[in-house]
C-alpha cells in the first residue's frame, strides 16, 4: 500500500539530522501507536504526530506487517521504512511532530530493544537456583532484586545467605519484595512466609528494602509525596507513571499487584523470568530427569515432589540490564528508596556489552497503562500466526485472549498450540475458563496440551514464534489482573540458535504433556455449566 497521507505542508526534518535519541524516539512512538496506544491523555503537542499517523493505523496492514516481519516490535528506525502506508517523506514529517516529545515518557511507555547479548535458558528449581547462587556470588557492585515472593525457606535462605555475603564484600544491595503476600505462605505453611526475618538480617548488614504491597498512595498522600519527591529530582518520566496507578485504584478499586520478576547484577548481568524465590520455585531436590533430553549440559525433566513446580528463568549477559534496571529505579524511587544515578558509571559501567547474538526487547505493563502493550503483543500473535506459534501459561482466563482466539479462522489456528496445567492447578477458575472458551479455537485447529499429565504444576510462562525465530518470557499471566491491574514484564528474545534451543525444552514439555483429542473436553455450550458462572463472576478480579 502506497503513502496516501503524504502533505508538503507539513514541517520535514530531513533524516541526515535526526540523532541517536531522535532515531529512538520514532520507533518508540510508531511502536507503542501501532499497539493501539495513546498519547494525548499523558503528553501535550501530540497532535501533529498523530495527525501524521492515525490515518495510516486505520488499516490492520501495519500491525499485520510489523508482525510477520519483524515478530511483533520494531527494533530499529530503518524498518519504519518498509511499513505499508510509510515513505521517508512521511517519517520526516513524523521526525519533526516527534522531536518536540517527551523522550522519557516514550521510552518508559514503549518497548526497548538492545542487540548483542548472550542469553541461557533454566528450567526448573536445581538449575535455575544454582544460576542464582552462582551470580550472586560473582557480584562486585550492586544488585537490584525485585520479586513478589521471597519465602523464608531452604532456597529461599540460601540466597538471603549470598546476599549477606554480598553485602560483607561491599556490594551494594536493593530488593523489591511484597512482604504481604508472602507472609501468606504455602500450603498451609505461615512460617515460610516470614520474610521480615530475612529482611531484618538484611537491612542490618546494609541492604536497602521496599515492600511492593503497598504500591499505591491515598489520593491525598500522592498529591504530597508526588510534590516531594518532584522536589528531589524525580523526572516526570518516572512520576506520571505512578499518576496512572493512582486512577486506576480509584476506578477500580482493586489493589494492584508488582508482579515482575528480575535481577539486575554490576550492570552487565540481568536475570528475568516467571519464578518467585522460595522452595515451591528454586528448590534443591533432583528433578526426575530425562534420559536423553538435555540444553547446554543441563537436563530436562519434572519435579520430583507434587509440591515443587516447574517454572523457569533466563539469565541475560549485556546491554538487556540497562532498561530493566531503568525498571527497577522506576519503582524505586516511587516507593520512596534512595536515590541514585541510573546512569551513573556505577550502575551502568563502560564496558564492551557484545557477548552475543541475542536481540533482546523487553515489554512493560502497569496498572492503569494506556494500553497492555505484552496484552497486545498476544493478540498479535493469534491474530497473524502462519507458522508454528506455542504458548505455555500456567493461567489462561483473559476474556479479550480467548475472545481473540476464536475469532482466529482455521487457516490460522492450525498453527497454535497451547500448554497449561489444566487439571493440577492452584487457580480455582483456569480450567473452567479453558473448557467453556476452547471448544470453537480446538474445532479450528488450535492444540491443547495438558501439563498435568505429569501430576506436577507448571508455572513457567514462555512463548515460542518460529516465524519470527523469538521467544517471549517473563513474569505475565493470561488474565485479567496481568492484563490490566498488575505490574509486568516480559522479554522477547530473538535469535534462531536461542529459539531453536527453548522450543527444544517446551517440545519436551509437550511429549511429557496429554494431547487433548476429544473435542467434547470442552464446552460447547459453556452456559449449561455451573462452573462457568464462577470463572464469569471472578475473571476480572483474580
Amino acid at each position: 500500500m502506497g503513502n496516501i497521507h503524504r502533505n508538503k505542508q507539513l514541517p520535514q526534518l530531513p533524516a541526515a539530522q535526526w540523532d541517536e535519541r531522535l532515531r529512538q524516539d520514532l520507533a518508540d512512538y510508531v511502536n507503542y501507536r501501532i499497539s493501539g496506544g495513546y498519547l494525548r491523555t499523558i503528553a501535550k503537542n501530540t497532535d501533529a504526530a498523530d495527525s501524521i499517523i492515525e490515518p495510516i493505523l486505520d488499516s490492520a496492514a501495519v500491525r499485520a506487517y510489523r508482525q510477520a516481519q519483524h515478530g511483533g516490535v520494531i527494533t530499529d528506525v530503518r524498518q519504519l521504512e518498509e511499513l505499508p502506508g510509510f515513505s521517508p517523506e512521511l517519517l520526516e514529517q513524523l521526525a519533526s511532530a516527534v522531536s518536540g516529545l517527551d523522550s522519557g515518557k516514550l521510552r518508559a511507555l514503549a518497548p526497548q530493544t538492545t542487540g548483542h547479548n548472550k542469553v541461557d535458558p533454566y528450567v526448573n528449581g536445581p538449575q535455575c537456583l544454582e544460576m542464582l547462587l552462582e551470580e550472586i556470588r560473582n557480584a562486585q557492585r550492586y544488585i537490584h532484586l525485585s520479586v513478589m515472593l521471597f519465602f523464608n525457606d531452604h532456597s529461599g535462605n540460601l540466597i538471603a545467605s549470598e546476599l549477606l555475603h554480598a553485602l560483607q564484600r561491599g556490594v551494594e544491595v536493593r530488593m523489591l519484595v511484597n512482604y504481604t503476600v508472602t507472609a501468606l505462605g504455602y500450603g498451609s505453611n505461615l512460617e515460610v512466609g516470614r520474610f521480615s526475618e530475612i529482611a531484618a538480617v538484611l537491612e542490618q548488614a546494609g541492604a536497602r528494602l521496599k515492600d511492593t504491597f503497598h504500591s499505591c498512595y491515598a489520593a491525598a498522600e500522592w498529591a504530597v509525596k508526588r510534590e516531594e519527591l518532584k522536589s528531589q529530582g524525580v523526572p516526570e518520566s518516572i512520576l506520571f507513571l505512578q499518576d496512572k496507578v493512582q486512577e486506576d485504584v480509584k476506578i477500580t478499586g482493586l489493589n494492584v499487584i508488582d508482579h515482575r520478576k528480575f535481577m539486575v547484577i554490576d550492570g552487565t548481568t540481568s536475570i528475568i523470568g516467571s519464578l518467585n524465590i522460595g522452595d515451591q520455585y528454586t528448590f534443591a531436590t533432583p528433578i526426575r530427569e530425562s534420559a536423553t533430553e538435555q540444553i547446554d549440559g543441563r537436563p530436562l525433566g519434572i519435579p520430583s515432589r507434587e509440591e515443587e513446580w516447574h517454572d523457569g528463568c533466563f539469565r541475560i549477559q549485556g546491554e538487556a540490564a540497562r532498561p530493566l534496571n531503568e525498571a527497577f529505579h522506576a519503582r524505586w524511587l516511587l516507593l520512596g528508596g534512595d536515590h541514585f544515578e541510573v546512569e551513573d558509571p556505577f550502575y551502568h559501567p563502560a564496558a564492551n556489552y557484545e557477548f552475543g547474538g541475542e536481540e533482546c526487547t523487553l515489554f512493560l505493563s502497569f496498572p492503569g497503562n494506556p494500553v497492555n502493550l505484552i496484552q497486545q503483543y498476544y493478540l498479535d500473535l493469534l491474530t497473524y500466526a502462519a507458522e508454528e506459534t506455542i504458548i505455555v501459561n500456567p493461567y489462561l482466563i483473559d476474556q479479550a485472549f480467548w475472545d481473540r482466539l476464536g475469532e482466529v479462522g482455521p487457516e490460522c489456528s492450525r498453527h497454535i498450540s497451547i500448554c497449561n496445567p489444566l487439571e493440577v492447578n492452584d487457580h480455582p477458575t483456569n480450567k473452567a475458563a479453558v473448557r467453556s472458551n476452547m471448544y470453537i479455537p480446538f474445532c479450528n485447529g488450535v492444540s491443547f496440551y495438558d501439563y498435568s499429565f505429569t501430576e506436577r504444576f507448571s508455572h513457567w510462562k514462555i512463548t515460542y514464534d518460529h516465524r519470527a525465530r523469538a521467544v517471549f518470557h517473563g513474569s505475565y499471566n493470561i488474565n485479567e489482573r496481568s492484563a490490566c491491574h498488575d505490574f509486568e514484564m516480559g522479554m522477547l528474545v530473538k535469535s534462531e540458535p536461542f529459539a531453536d534451543k527453548v522450543k527444544r525444552m517446551i517440545d519436551y514439555d509437550l511429549g511429557v504433556s496429554r494431547k487433548i483429542r476429544d473435542k467434547h473436553e470442552f464446552f460447547k455450550h459453556p452456559w449449561l455449566h455451573p462452573s462457568t458462572y464462577l470463572n464469569k463472576a471472578t475473571q476480572n478480579y483474580t
